[in-house]
């Protein structure tokens, strides 16, 4: 007779089995103890501290698996070159999240090929291959591409720049990426640039949302132009003159953010600028004694005539000062002129973040002690003492007091300092002690962006 299999019989037979269910359902188990809850809106992740805030910021992000990946392409067509940022979102709802911007660019600008269109448009090529890779395939067509070109396609001879862009939309059409026709290709208004820089950074450090005190000023100092934004109260934005204020939305509230262009006034355009004052053509103080030869730009040819008795910072200073013509009326009380007959925006931001050409020639100058840093706390002052000491040197011997500088920006340096330090000080008047953050990326998330207009463009976009 058969024996009657007990209980203990049966586990052991079937020993083999329940190790493949068991031992599953304990890792389960036991991930489950040890792993955090989730909030309702997903994990709150803290954000490098800005030197604005001095404090982490919480932001709410999509949790992992959730929402829909969405890719954004950005051209920045600049004057002294062109760069394409690939961002990759999730976007969920009205909700989008920024997960990544691979980044690439090339020399030299659109600007330069004012004769040759068709050269113009085939120069983006290797930044077009570079979207083509990051963009899956599956996903290019929906892909929504444009293309801002800034100061220094304004500057060209007109009906240069248009012809241009046109060659530029008609090339970009044999790409799978999705292409406005009237606005996917433009030259972007000084203020559209301002208003999505200022965007992008406060984007970045958190400060959405919060009042306008608390937000940042947003300067961009570009090769033909430089722009500044920054939010201010209602009560001051009703008292602006006509075409200042921009009414931008983000973090759950509507701000007045004063912006103004100043084209001709980028650090390119600015040399020529100063290059080309009449009282100094023949004998100009902010060009290094020993050096000989011409400065081109738009087109124009400018020659480089020094002052017989050689550079200084303070005669170079006064001519930048009479260069912006702050004595221009603006429209309301001189006290709130800024510069070149514009507005200042009545009221005085708390804290100023500068970026772009601010920051290279800070990098040339040996200013930022670290290589590898991507935002620095300066004074306007430390490009006043750069530039003392660029002045007072030679080309020949420029090189051992500024290491870092290319041997082709070296015979500007003096004047490029100078012009940054006049520009801020007494441009935007903005006291020589006070701090200024130059801002190259922002730390967001563990990633690192660009703190420029292309994210707020993108983020429009979609």
């Amino acid at each position: 007779m058969r024996r009657r299999e007990s209980l203990m019989d049966k586990v052991y037979r079937y020993r083999g089995i329940a190790l493949l269910i068991g031992i599953p359902l304990l890792l389960v188990a036991f991930l489950l103890v040890v792993m955090p809850q989730r909030s309702g809106k997903g994990f709150a992740k803290s954000l490098t501290p800005d030197t604005f805030s001095r404090a982490a910021v919480q932001m709410d992000t999509i949790p992992a698996g959730q929402g829909s990946e969405k890719y954004c392409i950005i051209f920045d067509a600049g004057s002294t070159g062109s760069r394409v940022h690939v961002y990759k979102f999730l976007q969920k709802g009205g909700q989008l999240d920024l997960q990544s911007d691979i980044f690439e660019q090339l020399k030299p600008g659109l600007s330069s090929y004012a004769d040759a269109p068709e050269e113009a448009a085939k120069s983006l090529i290797p930044l077009l291959e570079t979207a083509m890779k990051t963009v899956p395939i599956e996903l290019q067509s929906s892909t929504k591409i444009k293309l801002g070109a800034t100061a220094g396609l304004r500057l060209l001879p007109e009906g240069k720049a248009d012809i241009i862009l046109d060659q530029v939309r008609k090339f970009l059409k044999t790409y799978p990426f999705q292409l406005d026709d009237k606005l996917g290709v433009t030259i972007l208004d000084g203020a559209d640039e301002g208003a999505f820089a200022w965007l992008t950074l406060n984007y970045l450090l958190g400060h959405l949302g919060k009042s306008e005190e608390k937000t940042v000023a947003a300067i961009d100092l570009g090769g033909g132009s430089v722009q500044q934004a920054f939010a201010i109260k209602a009560q001051d934005a009703s008292k602006a003159p006509p075409g200042y204020i921009t009414q931008l939305s983000g973090g759950g509230r509507t701000y007045s953010v004063y912006v103004h262009s100043y084209l001709g006034f980028g650090l390119m355009a600015g040399r020529a600028a100063v290059l080309s004052w009449e009282e100094a053509k023949a004998a100009n103080p902010c060009i290094l004694a020993d050096h000989q030869g011409a400065y081109e730009y738009g087109g124009m040819k400018y020659e480089l005539v020094a002052h017989p008795s050689g550079p200084t910072f303070d005669a170079c200073s006064k001519l930048v000062k009479v260069v912006l013509r702050q004595d221009l009326a603006c429209g309301a009380p001189q006290e709130q002129c800024a510069f070149n007959g514009a507005w200042g925006g009545g009221a005085k931001p708390s804290a100023f973040y500068v970026s772009s050409y601010f920051w290279d020639r800070a990098t040339d100058a040996g200013i930022i002690g670290d290589k590898a840093a991507i935002t620095w706390v300066l004074k306007p002052n430390d490009f006043g003492t750069a530039a003392s000491k660029a002045c007072a040197s030679s080309v020949s011997t420029l090189s051992q007091h500024f290491p870092n500088v290319e041997a082709s920006q070296a015979p500007y340096l003096c004047l490029d300092l100078t012009f940054l330090h006049t520009l801020l000080t007494e441009g935007f008047r903005i006291k020589e002690g006070s701090d200024v953050s130059l801002v190259k990326r922002v730390k967001y998330q563990a990633q690192e962006i660009e703190a420029a207009w292309p994210l707020g463009a993108a983020i429009n976009l979609l």
